[in-house]
């Protein structure tokens, strides 16, 4: 069993190296002609990345056409999953600009990159990027806590890409999303959610060699109250901690039906 775990981790990741260097190839030779652009060609690519990568997921609620939306953040897997689901531009920190392979790629793609706590000083060529992704007419998509999490809570709301929102007059739409897992050696919390000083390889490696992944995500309602970020940030994080709760029980629920279904079956 353990080998099989790991032959199926090495076949999962060597799919997905494949895959993300065809996708280089493809920008090298026939480069984004806008954002737009770029955001559907990731799309295409991200669809068959998750898939590799064992995940499967569900969809609940309407896509947004455009403007922005926010989300809870559990994982890096987040950021290939909405791809995967409709085209996005997707906002980063600035350090990602510098990774080797994914950074270059990243800038392909349209991401706006943000400097994290640059404070007032960085929100001129922050709103002005910003204002530039909306006029691409696909939706920007950015995460508002700031870092990832294990899924036991949703942190409180940074409010600084709220001003871009207020400043063009686009809609904002929240998203949440939730994972889950059948094999009991695992657990979402450490082996799903990638957060606090986990490395990064021997996380990929332990997420390949899973069975399968389950993700749902949900689209939620545009956020009505809008007189200044705070309030705007206040009501896209009630929004988004309601869904995660229903989305966490749901998952609760497929779990140990599952569970209820194989000790039956071995009964």
């Amino acid at each position: 069993m353990l080998k099989l775990r790991w032959a199926r981790s090495a076949w999962r990741i060597l799919h997905v190296t494949g895959l993300l260097l065809v996708l280089g190839i493809d920008f090298f030779l026939r480069p984004a002609r806008s954002a737009a652009e770029g955001a559907e060609k990731i799309h295409r690519y991200c669809r068959r990345l998750v898939r590799a990568l064992g995940v499967e997921w569900s969809v609940k609620g309407r896509f947004p056409e455009y403007g922005a939306l926010v989300s809870n953040h559990l994982s890096y897997l987040d950021i290939l999953l909405y791809a995967a689901i409709r085209p996005f531009i997707m906002v980063a920190k600035a350090e990602v600009r510098g990774w080797p392979g994914i950074g270059w790629l990243t800038k392909q793609a349209g991401t706006v990159f943000v400097v994290r706590g640059g404070g007032p000083p960085s929100y001129p060529a922050v709103n002005h990027a910003m204002a530039e992704a909306y006029r691409s007419g696909v939706p920007v998509l950015f995460f508002p806590e700031g870092t990832t999490t294990n899924g036991s809570e949703t942190l409180p709301f940074r409010r600084g890409l709220f001003h871009s929102v207020l400043n063009e007059g686009v809609a904002l739409q929240t998203a949440a999303l939730a994972y889950s897992v059948e094999e009991e050696e695992y657990s979402v919390a450490n082996d799903v959610c990638w957060w606090g000083d986990a490395l990064l390889f021997p996380h990929i490696v332990r997420l390949a060699s899973m069975r399968r992944v389950q993700a749902r995500v949900r689209f939620g309602a545009v956020v009505q109250e809008r007189e200044d970020r705070f309030v705007l940030s206040a009501q896209a994080r009630e929004q988004i901690v309601d869904m995660v709760a229903e989305l966490s029980f749901a998952t609760a629920v497929v779990v140990d039906g599952t569970q209820e279904t194989k000790l039956v079956e071995a009964l």
